[in-house]
């Protein structure tokens, strides 16, 4: 990436897929995030980058599912939410169409 690469954020998902499809970058990256304001308090980073740009979408907890992608929310009984890795790699490939995309976590990338 350059160094003057500017960071795009995308608000909905529907724009986030159209530019994924475009720039059909390898991977697209993911981080799990505190978000006290949602219910239960859990986001999701999805990043993925091109040449120039870096484009970022944030999705949080509304109920049972992110308010956005409606992924499913699971809770344990003390209240700690998670999404499960392989439905958030199996959504991805079937909304951008493809099974050769990686779908890794910041943490595994020193982040």
């Amino acid at each position: 990436m350059k160094k003057d690469t500017k960071i795009v954020h995308v608000n909905t998902w529907e724009e986030f897929k159209k530019l994924a499809k475009t720039v059909q970058p390898t991977f697209i990256a993911y981080t799990v995030q505190k978000a006290p304001l949602s219910r239960p308090p859990l986001g999701l980073r999805l990043v993925f980058s091109s040449e120039e740009r870096q484009y970022v979408f944030l999705d949080f907890a509304n109920g049972s599912a992110l308010r956005r992608t409606k992924l499913p929310v699971h809770c344990d009984d003390s209240g700690n939410a998670w999404f499960k890795e392989e439905e958030l790699r199996d959504f991805i490939q079937r909304e951008l169409g493809r099974n050769d995309i990686s779908i890794v976590s910041f943490e595994v990338l020193g982040y």
